[in-house]
């Protein structure tokens, strides 16, 4: 098992904590001995039961407090709320989004501008209600995705905001170091998630061609990888071997990244035509 390089957590913040990648890692971190307050439209009070279960000692806290991360005065509110509640984070995880997909040309401006208020602008509101309360020696996590990093097709709204996460991640990772305070953005590929489950059944079969490339995780491998980097506090994140190595190709060697895409995308719309 890893160890925390600056030691566990004691008071955890997390958007998006009641499902997904947020419960999961709730889950992981709760069994450290940590509080947690979570940030979410709404929550099924089983998931809020099931983490104070696993709770490792009886002055643990969980919380949950029902917010909208695109209204930064009720993040503001809500986040006093907990300091109140659990104490200041010294670990604090952004991690509500929303996927839409559609063709460009088919996208409409409100899908649009909703993904990246959720996404984006969600981040920036996270991070700058967190960070008028976490002190030196904090960790301020945000989730971005390899569609941050590799545009895959249809997802126009999706990579575009995940784009401007990473971008966000970087100018705090410079501007926080000063503080004291590590920063962490968070890339995977798919995870089997609810997300996922959702492009499935709305999306392009293209798009699941062109993403195969780096393969799908399951949410325990995933979480498994990314744990292992948030406790050594590294910057970029990426879960699994076929994720980096895309990440990898995309940064490093894009003419060669887009010739493979090219060629997965000919052959995709190819069958997509003979069925």
């Amino acid at each position: 098992m890893s160890h925390w390089r600056k030691g566990k957590p004691r008071i955890a913040f997390i958007s998006g904590g009641s499902s997904g990648l947020g419960f999961e890692i709730a889950k992981s971190i709760v069994t450290e001995g940590t509080s947690i307050a979570i940030f979410d439209l709404d929550s099924d009070d089983k998931y809020i039961a099931e983490l104070r279960k696993s709770c490792l000692r009886s002055e643990q806290k969980i919380e949950h407090y029902c917010v909208d991360v695109t209204d930064p005065d009720a993040l503001d509110l809500a986040m006093e709320s907990a300091v109140r509640d659990t104490g200041v984070p010294d670990f604090a995880l952004n991690s509500a989004g929303i996927l839409r997909t559609a063709l460009f040309t088919e996208l409409s401006f409100e899908t649009f501008d909703h993904v990246i208020k959720v996404n984006l602008i969600g981040s920036r509101n996270f991070a700058a209600s967190t960070l008028k309360h976490m002190k030196s020696g904090g960790h301020l996590i945000l989730v971005a995705s390899l569609a941050g990093i590799v545009g895959s097709y249809t997802q126009a709204a999706y990579a575009a905001s995940k784009f401007g996460v990473i971008g966000l991640a970087e100018v705090l990772r410079a501007e926080l170091k000063l503080q004291g305070i590590a920063v962490s953005v968070i890339c995977p590929g798919e995870i089997d998630t609810p997300l996922l489950k959702y492009e499935r059944k709305h999306g392009s079969p293209i798009t699941e061609k062109l993403n195969s490339f780096a393969g799908v995780l399951s949410v325990e491998r995933a979480v498994s990888g990314i744990m292992k980097g948030l406790k050594k506090q590294q910057y970029m994140i990426t879960p699994g071997f076929r994720a980096k190595l895309t990440r990898v190709l995309a940064r490093k060697t894009t003419r060669l990244f887009h010739w493979i895409v090219d060629n997965k995308l000919a052959r995709a719309c190819t069958k997509d035509i003979d069925h």
